[in-house]
């Protein structure tokens, strides 16, 4: 049995989180010592008090959190700091389903003093573009990234994601978490350059498989590439590593794809759904 902690932030989505708890619950091969959940206000009394209620029934630890002092990267590293106790902490979003009994177990059971860093797979089970998406960037293969992989991958070393992933806390708190840097996206990114620069080792997890499905609008999509753009802009370190045309390679994946299966609702969609994206990071990056 492998102890662990889990950091969770919520905000708004009670039944997604009751959803998630349901999941956790069943897992088999770890112990989980705490859950922290930092809470997020949403101003609404009557959701946050149902979220509070919930959180307490499950015996979480939580801590309340202003909506305009949210950070992706501080907010967590307050959570593993000064909450969890556990030497692996499990990263989750309150929106993953756990798909089976063992998928904490096959993520942590990789971190070690090398692997200090690690991430899962996840699938959506909509028909749309997000779907194909996920094909594409969590294979069926595992793999581990190291410092010298950095100069053939460029950017790509770098992917992770902090909706499942697991951290050697000890090293986590030696590094300095996230080196003072507040983002509002792409923390997991951050942490992998922090941790590949140090020496350590990072991998992804194929059997370790989580459901996290959206379903964006052009809007919401513009949205969260022009904050990737900010970040980009923010934390200047990247400025050195090409894309290797990745986003161009993504897009035509999931145009090959949905020809393949002729999926005409994302046909549709992926002309303006790409261009979103892409307008989206061009101007985050251009931010002043």
């Amino acid at each position: 049995m492998i102890e662990i902690d889990i950091v969770c932030p919520v905000y708004k989505q009670v039944e997604l989180v009751k959803r998630l708890f349901g999941t956790i619950s069943s897992q088999k091969g770890v112990v989980i010592n705490k859950i922290v959940c930092p809470l997020t206000l949403s101003g609404d009394d009557i959701i946050d008090n149902e979220l509070k209620s919930f959180l307490n029934k499950q015996y979480v630890h939580y801590f309340e959190v202003k909506k305009e002092d949210f950070s992706h990267s501080l907010t967590r590293e307050k959570a593993i700091k000064e909450y969890c106790g556990s030497n692996i902490v499990i990263l989750l979003s309150q929106d993953v389903i756990l798909k089976d009994d063992y998928s904490l177990y096959n993520l942590c059971s990789v971190i070690n003093e090398d692997v200090v860093y690690a991430y899962g797979k996840q699938i959506c089970k909509k028909n749309n573009i997000e779907k194909y998406i996920r094909e594409k960037n969590y294979g069926d293969k595992s793999f581990m990234v190291k410092k010298s992989d950095v100069d053939s991958l460029q950017l790509l070393a770098f992917f992770a994601s902090d909706a499942f992933s697991a951290i050697n806390r000890e090293v986590f708190i030696r590094l300095n978490g996230y080196q003072g840097y507040d983002v509002m996206m792409n923390e997991d990114q951050l942490y992998s350059k922090i941790i590949l620069d140090a020496g350590y080792k990072k991998m992804y997890v194929s059997n370790a498989v989580v459901e996290h499905s959206h379903k964006y609008r052009l809007r919401d999509l513009y949205k969260r590439y022009y904050e990737t753009g900010v970040f980009y802009k923010k934390v200047k370190v990247f400025e050195q590593y090409k894309s290797v045309d990745a986003g161009l390679k993504l897009a035509l994946y999931v145009l090959k794809e949905a020809l393949k299966h002729f999926n005409i609702l994302v046909l549709i969609r992926w002309l303006p759904d790409m261009t979103a994206r892409y307008i989206g990071l061009k101007k985050g990056k251009r931010v002043k």
